[in-house]
């Protein structure tokens, strides 16, 4: 039979958003999974005007029992569909939209197969994740030659996926490559305050695609109560630093603007545990993002806030990839760092 993925036949990952019955994809590692007892399963998938070629195009996994069965961009929107078939047992399928928000949006058109889909428990744990291009996994597959395209970008090789999974989490990633607390990635010292996260925190991420061809994630708000984390990472640092430098003024620019940031966060996750993280690429700014949490602590009288700094990568001994970002051995350092870390807090 065929089905359409809801929450009550499969266990969405992330942020999504439903049009007409597609499942719709933005964010990084945003996704489905669901089990079922049959023998075989097909997935049909579709895209928007973006997924033309291998820079732009949505690219995306089929994870079957653990082992990835596909891994592959969709480089047509007209729908395309992958399966699988095997002995007649419970089968677990992931499906992951391993490109990040910014280039081209996803959908889960429907799911055939022989047994009734239905979600996978719930992890005892959940945790959002905030960030950038570190946390997209942007270019990991790549190398220092390269140049940035979907098909070099897997956030399930990223930090935050990493960690989540050493965790065993159920996880969110509210991730965008080159964005920042006030300013995006800049190489002229001039301000981008067009690149920055917290406007778009609440919606279904930022992209030159659309939902269906009519709805962009930018316009759709997300609604919290679909996933509540028990804790909130939040790494956004590393691109305000090419606009902040050594310039103490705008230190305090950044750290003004993160509290304000943190009072959102907040908002949005009253339960939540708050950790403030930075340092992977650049620790420029780790200390501005210590004064901002502490600053907050005290005129809120928040105690459930935290800060983590991330050791730096070491380029010579683990490699760097596209952009100087870090490796997949520096990610999987940093996950297990950061999980170290959250291991650690009293929830």
């Amino acid at each position: 039979m065929q089905y359409r993925l809801t929450k009550e036949k499969a266990k969405l990952l992330g942020r999504t958003h439903t049009i007409d019955g597609t499942l719709w994809l933005s964010l990084s590692a945003s996704g489905a999974e669901w089990k079922f007892t049959g023998t075989f399963c097909k997935v049909t998938f579709t895209g928007d005007a973006m997924a033309v070629d291998e820079i732009h195009s949505p690219r995306f996994a089929v994870e079957v029992d653990g082992k990835r069965i596909m891994d592959t961009t969709l480089v047509e929107c007209n729908n395309f569909a992958c399966g699988f078939s095997g002995a007649p047992a419970e089968h677990v399928v992931r499906v992951l939209k391993l490109s990040e928000s910014a280039d081209s949006t996803l959908g889960i058109v429907s799911v055939e197969c022989d047994g009734v889909p239905e979600p996978t428990p719930a992890a005892k744990l959940a945790i959002e994740f905030v960030g950038d291009s570190i946390t997209c996994g942007y270019g990991v597959d790549g190398t220092i030659n390269d140049i940035y395209k979907t098909t070099n970008e897997d956030a399930t090789k990223g930090y935050a996926y990493r960690a989540a999974q050493l965790l065993s989490a159920d996880y969110s990633l509210v991730s965008f490559s080159g964005y920042g607390i006030i300013s995006g990635y800049t190489e002229t010292g001039r301000i981008r305050p067009e690149c920055v996260v917290p406007p778009i925190y609440g919606t279904m991420g930022d992209s030159y695609g659309a939902f269906a061809g009519r709805e962009k994630p930018s316009e759709v708000a997300w609604d919290f109560s679909k996933f509540t984390p028990d804790i909130v990472v939040i790494n956004l640092g590393t691109n305000d630093a090419s606009y902040c430098g050594e310039d103490p003024g705008r230190a305090r620019e950044y750290i003004s603007a993160y509290k304000v940031f943190l009072s959102t966060v907040r908002a949005c996750n009253p339960q939540a545990y708050l950790v403030c993280a930075l340092g992977t690429m650049d620790t420029r700014l780790c200390g501005a993002m210590e004064t901002a949490a502490e600053e907050f602590k005290e005129e809120t009288r928040d105690a459930r806030v935290a800060t983590v700094r991330l050791t730096l990568q070491d380029m010579e001994r683990d490699g760097v990839v596209v952009d100087w970002h870090p490796s997949a051995v520096t990610h999987q350092k940093a996950a297990e760092e950061i999980a170290a870390f959250l291991r650690g807090l009293t929830l």
